[in-house]
């Protein structure tokens, strides 16, 4: 049994929003897929023999077969990346973003609010054409990366932030007032608790 993301909700919290990813978006994007794909195998299928150099010397290899594994390659692409975002599912509760994902098994991410930097809408040409948008929050994560050649002595280490990802969302604009609003609350609750606190140290 797939289970939802309400079995995992604390007793005290509360849904405030809910959705999943847009069709729409997906099915657009693999039917560019398939037409990439086929586009490129249809012209291996089309060269009787393809010439390359192996171990130093040169070989052949037929079309026919390489456009086939294109093909093959290109499709299982396409079923993998419609499969893992059409099981994900999104909520925002009183607490919490929950991203739930998973293939074989159910996977549950939690990003509570005290752990979110800042979130922002990004509308696409995609985006713009389906009316739906991608939310993505920033938790102050990063990842290093290396850019240029070490060869030319241009190599140059960069960061970049890894964000979470609400993606291909209906409405996205009021999401992200949802997000804010909640994000609003929880700094205002700290900040009338830290007055409380200060106006009567004793308690």
């Amino acid at each position: 049994m797939n289970p939802s993301i309400n079995t995992i909700l604390e007793g005290n919290e509360t849904v405030s929003w809910q959705g999943s990813i847009s069709r729409g978006p997906l099915t657009f994007i693999a039917i560019i897929m398939i037409v990439i794909t086929g586009a490129i195998s249809g012209y291996l299928f089309s060269q009787p023999i393809i010439n390359y150099t192996f171990n130093g010397g040169p070989a052949q290899i037929s079309g026919s077969f390489v456009g086939l594994i294109v093909l093959v390659i290109g499709l299982l692409i396409m079923v993998f990346y419609l499969w893992t975002n059409l099981v994900k599912e999104y909520a925002i509760t009183s607490k919490r973003v929950v991203i739930k994902s998973g293939i074989i098994g159910t996977d549950f991410k939690s990003i509570y609010f005290n752990e979110i930097k800042a979130a922002v809408v990004d509308v696409g040409l995609i985006g713009k054409i389906f009316s739906v948008g991608t939310i993505k929050i920033d938790t102050g994560k990063t990842e290093t990366y290396s850019s240029g050649s070490q060869q030319t002595g241009s190599n140059q280490v960069r960061t970049r932030t890894m964000y979470d990802f609400l993606l291909y969302i209906d409405k996205p604009y009021d999401v992200y007032k949802t997000i804010q609003g909640s994000l609003t609350d929880r700094v205002e609750g700290l900040y009338s608790g830290r007055a409380d606190r200060e106006a009567h140290p004793g308690l």
